[in-house]
């Protein structure tokens, strides 16, 4: 925890709103993909800034600015400077562009990394104010039925602000080493990995290294700089050489189930983590598992609730370690503000998509 992060945390006594935002992707014919938000104990609300039809696929509170909140969507970008309360779409890039990640750079407020589909990236200096497009290799690795692949998820390394890792859903890992500039394809250790028995798998193709490059997310941590934690179909990996090489972090040993949505730290303590894992993309369980040890053991964390689809997604509390949202695909909204020990569940309203990301404020 940095010094300015500290003072914030303290001074207002790692307080949450109790704020939840949720979500939701078109998904089946009248479905609302949209975004929900519930605050304390009342009924979820669909925000009318956003349309019916955006598909929300990440919401990213910014990290030392409390009012501040980014959404990438299928229609593009847009930001809240009010904690929530109204929402104004960005200028980052030409109509018809889908959105699926935005991340904030810890070195720097005011620089962003936003990914799309097909992969491709685009980069703030000013908050979200303009953009640019970067450099990336957009070829895909295999012929999929739902279009381009997605870049998931961008991370940046915790002391290098030039050295960015970013995931895409059936492309696998993508290296930048200017800051989000230029990105290329790092394929070496997955290839490694994909070559193995016990790691192959196909569901949209008929290549078995499928499953080891279907990426959802990817994470870094202060307390081991150079590592990248790799979240696929096929579980999460580590590799500290930017990707030439991974190991498996077994996460079946510990969970009946391994396929992995999303992997976040927690703050101020940069060992914990927590991932959701699921059956398969569509599934009928899931469950939220933590790690105090960098993913060396894992324990189940919501052994209180019972998800009865795939856990899709879940959030953080950026200042405040007891805070921790999760959605499942089927809208099932778990909360906790006490580190895991007790869970609350509020289920999304009848006519939303099915959700994919959520954040607790």
């Amino acid at each position: 925890m940095t010094d300015a992060q500290r003072v914030r945390h303290e001074s207002d006594g790692g307080s949450m709103r109790k704020l939840m935002l949720v979500g939701t992707a078109t998904t089946r014919p009248e479905a609302i993909g949209s975004l929900f938000r519930s605050e304390g104990d009342g009924e979820w609300q669909q925000v009318s800034d956003i349309p019916s039809d955006a598909s929300v696929q990440a919401i990213t509170p910014h990290p030392t600015r409390e009012n501040v909140i980014f959404l990438a969507t299928r229609k593009g970008l847009y930001r809240s400077t009010d904690g929530g309360d109204s929402w104004h779409k960005l200028n980052a890039a030409e109509e018809g562009v889908p959105f699926w990640s935005v991340v904030v750079s810890p070195h720097d407020p005011d620089v962003l990394i936003a990914g799309t589909s097909p992969v491709g990236f685009y980069r703030s200096d000013d908050g979200g104010d303009t953009w640019r497009k970067c450099k990336a290799d957009p070829s895909e690795r295999y012929a999929i039925s739902f279009g381009g692949s997605r870049a998931m998820r961008v991370a940046f390394h915790p002391t290098n602000p030039k050295l960015l890792y970013a995931v895409a859903e059936i492309n696998g890992l993508f290296v930048s080493e200017d800051g989000g500039e230029s990105w290329r394809g790092e394929s070496r250790g997955l290839s490694v990995l994909a070559a193995m028995p016990h790691l192959k798998n196909t569901e949209l193709t008929d290549d078995d290294t499928e499953g080891m490059f279907d990426a959802h997310a990817v994470s870094t941590t202060s307390s081991r700089p150079d590592s990248i934690f790799y979240i696929c179909r096929m579980g999460i990996f580590e590799s500290d050489d930017g990707g030439k090489t991974f190991r498996d972090l077994e996460v079946g040993k510990y969970a009946p189930f391994s396929y992995s949505r999303e992997c976040r730290f927690v703050f101020g303590e940069p060992r914990k983590m927590y991932a959701c894992f699921s059956i398969s993309s569509r599934s009928t369980a899931g469950a939220l598992y933590g790690s105090d040890d960098l993913g060396e053991t894992w324990y189940r964390a919501d052994s209180q609730i019972q998800a009865r689809s795939t856990m899709m997604g879940f959030g953080t509390h950026v200042s405040d370690p007891n805070g921790v949202i999760t959605v499942t695909r089927g809208g099932q909204v778990f909360c906790t503000t006490d580190g895991s020990k007790t869970w609350t569940e509020k289920q999304l309203p009848a006519n939303a998509g099915d959700a994919f990301c959520g954040a607790i404020l």
